[in-house]
């Protein structure tokens, strides 16, 4: 398993997020980005294409949405890597389950090490329930369980204030979650079957507990 968890790619000069996926990316297969919402003009993946021909120097990428064809669909075990977009989680969650890409990403995350990046909602769509997400739930979702590739909540674009804390608050309280992990716009944080590894700065948060933690081996000065 190699699970990545952003907040955000635009501009994100992150080191450690950058020699990670450097390190993970498989070079000559194509990256596939799924949109949470189909992007006609492309303007989205354009902007995630170019981060990553600039700072990973990958160029070969491929675009999916939730109007992919089957063939297309299932193109996705041949992937070198697997990008979950941000925007709206319940579309995202959605699509990845109408198509069947869901179980092909669980099924290759549980069984190979072709890395799955999940970005905003795309990271959430990675854990067992969504509800973490603020976007609207126009999509009428009402099965909110996530590939659950993960035990804890994911809280993207955190920021240590008395707002993201009741939000994470109250996202506990509803799903019983033990513990979330926040991070801020361009941390990350990597997961192996070997454990959990910080890049930048990640705070914990436990169910029961009113003091959030930082982390151990999180660098806040990677995302300054």
């Amino acid at each position: 398993m190699r699970l990545l968890f952003l907040s955000n790619t635009h501009c994100n000069t992150n080191k450690q997020v950058i020699d990670q996926l450097k390190s993970w990316v498989i070079p000559d297969r194509r990256v596939v980005y799924f949109s949470s919402s189909p992007d006609p003009s492309r303007k989205y993946f354009a902007d995630v294409a170019g981060w990553f021909k600039d700072a990973i120097g990958i160029s070969n990428m491929a675009y999916l949405d939730a109007n992919s064809s089957a063939l297309e669909i299932a193109d996705l075990q041949n992937a070198g890597a697997i990008y979950l977009s941000g925007g709206n989680t319940y579309h995202l969650l959605q699509a990845l389950k109408g198509t069947g890409a869901a179980k092909i990403i669980r099924q290759l995350a549980m069984e190979s090490e072709i890395p799955i990046i999940g970005v905003s909602a795309g990271g959430l769509c990675l854990t067992k329930d969504v509800r973490a997400a603020t976007a609207e739930n126009d999509a009428g979702i009402t099965d909110f369980s996530g590939l659950g590739l993960v035990d804890f909540g994911f809280y993207p674009h955190y920021k240590p204030d008395a707002a993201s804390q009741d939000e994470i608050n109250a996202f506990v309280s509803l799903t019983g979650i033990e513990e979330v992990f926040a991070l801020p716009e361009y941390s990350g944080l990597a997961v192996t079957k070997d454990g959990l590894t910080p890049l930048g700065e990640v705070t914990r948060f436990v169910k029961g507990s009113n003091s959030p933690e930082i982390l151990p081996g999180s660098d806040p000065a990677l995302v300054s």
